[in-house]
């Protein structure tokens, strides 16, 4: 064989090796850039491939809320830069500067918080811009939420962040809850008259609320023991599950679509409007009444 025919040989064989390689090495990154890519957690593998790609992520747990919920932000980022926290700016829908606060990057190189939305510092509706900082100024990012409703008013009462404050009368009542996709709680009322819960809601996307709801506010019973609940979403029939039940209550899980405004969950007994004091109360006042109307009438005619 001739020296030119043995270089083109090599060449060849040389290209061929190479191309060899290309496979295995594609695996390997792809494995280290995402081990669980085979698992069907896929907010876990979003978080995995973001964290491989950029050198600094976050993201909030939805995008809409009201102002008695609370945003939670979590990101990742690619390299630690020794004890550096990640600094995050909120801003306001008028570009205002709301907080700012240092968070502490953990060891797997992931960083979390929360604001409260309810107080002086989100009393404005519209678009907040969260802001992540790490270390120079280019390594950056973003993501922007909304807040809807009824600023700067008192509408949990003594209900906490992940209870509903149902309004039943000159009483409020709370229900735990946990609600999925871009949606909030606008409002929530009981009714003895109509037997139900109702939920007035700002759904921006597909979803589900989780509602815990307390035999002592709703039941939906037989003599034989409990009956499937009535639940409607805009006047038409809703799709749920019924996912828990114990003595004190029943959790079900309500899907709903786009542009859902109201929920209704209708029983077989709902909580008076008035409680039993009230009751009392109105009672006697009717009977003092009755009694001063009837003593007024006998006074009008002359005894004799």
């Amino acid at each position: 064989m001739n020296s030119y025919a043995l270089s083109v040989l090599i060449a060849i064989m040389a290209a061929a090796g190479t191309l060899a390689t290309v496979p295995t090495y594609a695996s390997t990154f792809l494995e280290e850039a995402c081990p669980d890519c085979g698992g069907d957690d896929l907010y876990y593998k979003a978080n995995l491939a973001q964290k491989a790609k950029v050198p600094l992520k976050i993201w909030t747990d939805r995008t809409l809320y009201d102002h008695s919920t609370e945003i939670r932000v979590v990101g990742a980022v690619s390299n630690l830069r020794g004890d550096a926290p990640v600094t995050i700016t909120v801003q306001g829908p008028q570009g205002n500067i709301v907080t700012v606060r240092q968070v502490e990057v953990a060891g797997d190189n992931t960083f979390e918080t929360a604001f409260i939305t309810a107080g002086p510092l989100f009393k404005q509706n519209g678009i907040y811009t969260i802001r992540a900082q790490y270390g120079p100024q280019e390594i950056n990012d973003k993501v922007q939420v909304e807040l809807v409703g009824a600023p700067g008013v008192e509408t949990g009462g003594a209900c906490h962040a992940n209870e509903i404050a149902v309004k039943g009368g000159n009483k409020t009542y709370c229900i735990p809850y946990e609600i999925y996709g871009s949606a909030v709680v606008k409002k929530a009322s009981v009714s003895s008259e109509t037997k139900s819960v109702v939920l007035t809601i700002d759904a921006r996307s597909d979803g589900s609320i989780i509602l815990q709801i307390p035999r002592s506010v709703l039941k939906s019973e037989s003599n034989s023991g409990d009956t499937d609940f009535i639940i409607l979403t805009d006047d038409e029939e809703a799709d749920f599950d019924e996912i828990d039940s114990d003595g004190t209550s029943r959790t079900v899980e309500i899907f709903f679509a786009e542009g859902t405004t109201q929920i209704e969950i209708i029983g077989t007994w709902a909580v008076p409007e008035f409680g039993t004091i009230a009751a009392i109360v109105l009672a006697v006042a009717i009977i003092s009444i009755i009694a001063v109307t009837a003593r007024t009438r006998l006074s009008i005619f002359p005894r004799y």
